[in-house]
């Protein structure tokens, strides 16, 4: 049997989006060129920061082909892509990109957070730490009690979660590295005092103290990780004693698989 115990030293919060490829678009095949049913092309950008994005051929084009055209779906949606970036698909031969389709506009992007703490912890996204939370999960139903029941029925509806974390006000040391100086204080006080639109972060909140080690990384084994929202934050100054921040976040979409199962459903 295990018992638990909490342990703060590893929680952390951290922020990352990013803009991801969706749905389909219809394309056409440049001249001497051709794709078969199922065939994967990679998104190369012409404008914007965009990079990842996969498509797979909905139906064949063959090299003397009168219709060129060819409807595409995102198989891999990449990342830090925004509407109105011009890209086109091309596929790698011989060491180099052959176009494949015409430039063609981004329309809508879908926004995503990660799926496991792996990522975080590889990528360094951590705002703050955590000394102390708390997360509430709230399960509604609906009444599904016919005419003549005679007892109350019920169905299970939407799901929800909230809850509270104390954060200590604090500054990673850099060695030496001006350009990524005060990056953690400049980012938190964004993230607690938003000029315009509160940025979504992610929460990772650790249980017990044991860690599972995925790829030289060492995991938190039992966690909490999702998307949220600060609601509200309140910060509390003592002469000689460390500054901590109050906060309630609201939980956003489901809670993401952790520490290291990457084929799950991203937001």
């Amino acid at each position: 049997m295990a018992i638990y115990t909490g342990n703060n030293g590893r929680i952390y919060i951290a922020r990352r989006q990013s803009s991801a490829l969706t749905g389909t678009q219809t394309l056409n095949i440049v001249a001497g060129q051709s794709v078969v049913v199922n065939q994967a092309l990679t998104a190369l950008t012409v404008s914007g920061s965009g990079t990842g994005a996969t498509f797979t051929a909905g139906n064949e084009v063959l090299t003397n082909a009168t219709s060129r055209s060819c409807t595409f779906t995102v198989k891999s949606g990449g990342s830090n892509y925004e509407a109105a970036d011009r890209i086109y698909l091309a596929r790698y031969v011989d060491n180099q990109w052959v176009r494949m389709t015409s430039d063609f506009t981004v329309g809508t992007v879908l926004t995503r957070g990660v799926d496991s703490e792996l990522d975080i912890v590889t990528e360094e996204y951590r705002i703050a730490k955590i000394r102390d939370w708390s997360y509430n999960s709230n399960s509604e139903v609906i009444e599904t009690t016919a005419l003549g029941d005679v007892t109350k029925t019920f169905a299970p509806s939407i799901t929800s979660g909230d809850g509270s974390a104390t954060l200590m006000f604090y500054e990673d040391s850099f060695a030496g590295d001006t350009t990524l100086a005060n990056k953690d204080i400049f980012e938190l006080v964004d993230l607690l005092f938003p000029r315009n639109v509160p940025p979504r972060v992610i929460m990772n909140l650790a249980v017990d103290g044991g860690f599972a080690t995925v790829n030289g990384a060492n995991l938190n084994k039992t966690n909490f990780l999702f998307n949220a929202y600060i609601t509200s934050a309140s910060v509390s100054v003592s002469y000689g004693e460390v500054v901590t921040v109050a906060t309630n976040f609201t939980v956003d979409g489901p809670l993401l698989d952790v520490p290291s199962k990457p084929g799950v459903v991203r937001l």
